[in-house]
């Protein structure tokens, strides 16, 4: 009786498989974005202290549905998706938009230091989209049916490369050419650190076969050494960890049994 209910459910198990593999589909999407850095580079608590950090993020997104196809009948394949994303980012960072009152030793020092970033994330996670470009959640012709919008969140590891120096010479080889603070508090060697990514903006429809997204990511490192920066807290405040502000515009479409198929 065991190896017969066991065989029913391998059974009604691999069916769902198959049927899952058959309505299997893909979403694609490519983005390019402006990012800001947020670390140690600026005053802490004023955020225009770090525009002077900034750079660009590029990635791309795929999207995985195991839900049943007959989208009428199943909620979470119309509004739930859950992406793959990939991206690398190139920033640079510098004090030149600290505007500071006066010209101390210790400014001199803080303001001939400088570096960049180069990094490289592996995110999953999962995003919940409010309309439905296929269905028309809203009434046809409309502005709104057009219109999606979505939020979602996800976590992964980023890989980056810090590079730093300084105007005024060699640091390494003369540390008081840093900033008090900084002394021995240099952590420029390429790390590998988790990330909490969460995302916010819409989709566009702009024809049957191609959509228009435009987001907004806010990507949280899980250290604070990701800008090569660790200041010592008895002299400067640093109560957080490194993150990255991006705001973004990308294109998506999806493929079904390898064939370009409409967004519709």
């Amino acid at each position: 009786m065991k190896k017969i209910v066991l065989i029913a459910l391998l059974l009604t198990f691999g069916g769902f498989v198959g049927k899952a593999q058959n309505s299997f589909i893909n979403e694609y999407e490519v983005n390019i974005g402006y990012s800001i850095f947020q670390g140690d580079y600026g005053v802490g608590g004023d955020f225009s202290s770090t525009l002077g950090n900034y750079g660009f993020l590029v990635g791309g997104k795929v999207y995985f549905n195991f839900l049943d196809s007959d989208r009428t009948l199943c909620y979470p394949c119309v509004h739930l998706k859950f992406p793959v994303s990939i991206y690398a980012g190139y920033s640079l960072l510098n004090f030149n938009n600290v505007d500071f009152k006066t010209l101390t030793p210790e400014v001199i020092k803080l303001k001939a230091f400088k570096g960049d970033i180069i990094e490289a994330s592996l995110n999953a996670g999962v995003e919940y989209h409010i309309g439905d470009l296929r269905n028309f959640s809203f009434p046809q012709n409309s502005v709104l049916s057009k219109l999606d919008p979505y939020v979602g969140g996800s976590f992964g590891v980023t890989a980056y490369s810090v590079n730093l120096e300084s105007d005024l010479g060699d640091f390494k080889s003369n540390p008081h050419l840093l900033p008090e603070a900084y002394v021995n508090r240099i952590y420029d060697e390429p790390g590998l650190v988790a990330n909490i990514s969460f995302e916010a903006g819409f989709r566009y429809k702009i024809s049957e076969n191609l959509n228009i997204t435009i987001s907004n990511k806010w990507i949280y490192y899980i250290s604070d050494k990701v800008d090569g920066v660790v200041p010592d807290p008895g002299l400067v405040k640093n109560e957080h960890d490194d993150w990255q502000f991006s705001p973004s515009l990308g294109i998506v479409f999806w493929l079904q049994s390898g064939k370009f198929f409409a967004v519709k």
